[in-house]
């Protein structure tokens, strides 16, 4: 298939201060042919969000120096067309209102093929 035919590969940007969580992410993400970019918490992603607009951001909720909950009203200013999986491992946020936020809320203990098919999801 030439490349003019090819869908444009949808951008994914994961936030999480989890470095291994990243990388994991991004191997799947890569492996599923999406565009991939990591960032370590809500500063990094709000000054991403500057430059470029992803299709879906995974947001961890707890981070250093700005967290997932701090970011969500900026995310959707910049672009409400940004789809956003919170991605916690506070089973606690599947019943909170921030939920309500979100297009899906995922518990970092789900399996990788849960995310990987809210992306696919989202990414549609």
């Amino acid at each position: 298939m030439s490349e003019e035919k090819m869908e444009p590969r949808r951008t994914i940007v994961i936030a999480d201060d989890n470095v291994n969580i990243c990388q994991t992410l991004e191997d799947i993400l890569i492996e599923k042919g999406y565009d991939v970019k990591t960032v370590g918490n809500g500063y990094e992603l709000l000054e991403y969000l500057k430059e470029q607009i992803p299709h879906v951001v995974i947001l961890d909720i707890m981070m250093p120096a700005k967290g997932g909950l701090e970011v969500l009203n900026a995310i959707k200013s910049i672009s409400s067309d940004i789809k956003i999986i919170i991605y916690t491992g506070f089973p606690q946020y599947e019943k909170s209102v921030y939920a309500s936020f979100v297009n899906k809320l995922l518990i970092k203990t789900d399996s990788p093929e849960k995310l990987l098919d809210a992306v696919n999801e989202l990414t549609q």
